[in-house]
Parts: structure tokens; sequence; C-alpha cells
């Protein structure tokens, strides 16, 4: 297994847990606790590498942008492990499945990274809105596969927006640009990655809960330890995200053989 399969394993096994595992013993520092402070100390260990790096200096962009990474790892955390028979079943006649709506999340994802860099770097003669041939298309998206790699097409898909948008000037915040038929700034576009995801994740929980599908407990804890590394890999902390995730395996593959 790769590092990024045994993360993947292991937030899959937290999140399959609910209020009586995560209630059975565990031991920290060699004193008696519940199993799911081994989520809750991971949370503390992401609070603390947020906390450390959101003090740094960083561009307005990428801040805002960190928000987005935030939103990502908490459908991250709603979505790992689903079932396959959930990914492609509708919830009602003529509702999107779970695919067709990170399909749409994927090519919004591009379609908002390429008119947003545009707005940066075009020069006051160049056409408002960009070419319509410069944008991805629905034809092209690509969300084959399980759930895993339907997520890996969206983690793809942001971190080439940050690697576009993360150190926008300060002078091109400000820049003019559309969105829908509204005049809007820069600023006002970057914002939109964020609330375009939580507004689809919105979309999967009502699509799961229609489907009669509930969260466990560890999936509800595993949510907000996943909204927190990405944060921290938005704020360019990834050397630290992945030292979290390391010990989360460890925690995940020590209490599997206790």
């Amino acid at each position: 297994m790769s590092i990024h399969e045994d993360v993947d394993a292991a937030l899959e096994r937290f999140a399959a847990l609910d209020e009586k595992e995560l209630g059975q013993a565990w031991r920290f520092r060699d004193k008696p606790m519940e199993f799911r402070y081994t989520l809750y100390r991971a949370i503390e260990e992401a609070q603390e590498a947020s906390v450390r790096l959101a003090a740094l200096s960083h561009p307005e962009s990428r801040r805002i942008l960190a928000l987005a990474q935030r939103a990502f790892g908490d459908l991250r955390g709603l979505l790992i492990g689903l079932r396959a028979d959930l990914l492609d079943q509708p919830p009602r006649e003529g509702e999107w499945p779970v695919r067709e709506i990170l399909r749409h999340v994927v090519l919004v994802e591009g379609r908002y990274a390429v008119q947003t860099q545009y707005a940066v770097e075009r020069v006051d003669t160049d056409p408002l809105r960009v070419a319509d041939d410069r944008l991805p298309t629905l034809a092209k998206t690509d969300v084959t596969g399980g759930i895993s790699e339907v997520l890996t097409r969206v983690a793809e898909a942001r971190a080439e927006t940050d690697r576009r948008l993360g150190d926008v000037p300060a002078a091109g915040m400000a820049r003019p640009t559309q969105w829908i038929q509204f005049d809007v700034d820069v600023r006002f576009r970057l914002h939109r990655f964020a609330s375009h995801l939580v507004e689809h994740t919105v979309q999967c929980e009502k699509a799961l809960a229609a489907l009669g599908w509930q969260m466990t407990e560890g999936r509800r804890i595993v949510r907000r330890l996943t909204g927190l590394l990405g944060e921290i890999e938005g704020l360019a902390g990834h050397a630290e995200a992945r030292e979290i995730e390391k010990r989360l395996v460890e925690r995940s593959v020590s209490s599997a053989s206790a």
C-alpha cells in the first residue's frame, strides 16, 4: 500500500465505527481512555498545526483557497469508503447520483480556475470573459472508478486551482470579471470555490439521506478531521498534514492488532 492508500484505509476504518466501537477501551500516555479519543487527539494535533500555519504570512488568495481545501476535506470525509451501490443510485427520479454530483464538482472547479486566472492575467483590451473553447467540458470530465478514484480526481482539480491561484498579487484581487451575468472581481470568484464545494457536499448529504444512508459517529468525527487537514494543506502545510496522517495510520494499525 502507498501512504495515500494507507491513510484512506485508516479513515475508512474510523468512519465505519459507531458509538459502541468508539467507546471501547484505549490508552493514551498509559492512562485508560475511550477509543474515540484517538480521533479527537488527531483533531487536536491538526488544530495545533492549523494555528501555527494561520499565524504565518500568506497571500490573501491562499487564505481564501484554504477555505476551499477545508470544504473539500469535509466532502472527502463524508464520502470516503462509500459503498459502490450508493455512488450511482439516483436518490429520486431525475436527480443526480453522487457520481454525477462529483462530475459537476470537478468540471466547475476546473472552469472556475481557468476563468479566474484569465481575469488576473488579461490586459484591459482583452474581452472580459474567457473564450468558451479554453474551458473544460463535461464530455472530458472523467469520474470513472470507485469513490477513492473519484475523490482523487476532485483532489487533483483542487491542487491545480491552488497552483494557478494560490499566489495572486494584491493588485489582482480587485480585477474585474464576470460570474454568470454578474459583474464581480477576482476576490469574489476566489470565494466561490469554497461555497460551491459546500453547496454540493450538502447535495451529496441530501442524496444519501434519501437513499436511507446514515452517518456513523466515527464518520461525523472523521469529517471534522479531514476538514482541518484540508485547511492545513491549503495553508501550504502539506508536510504537517502528512505527519498527522502518518500518526493516525499508526494508531489505526495498532488498535486493529490489539
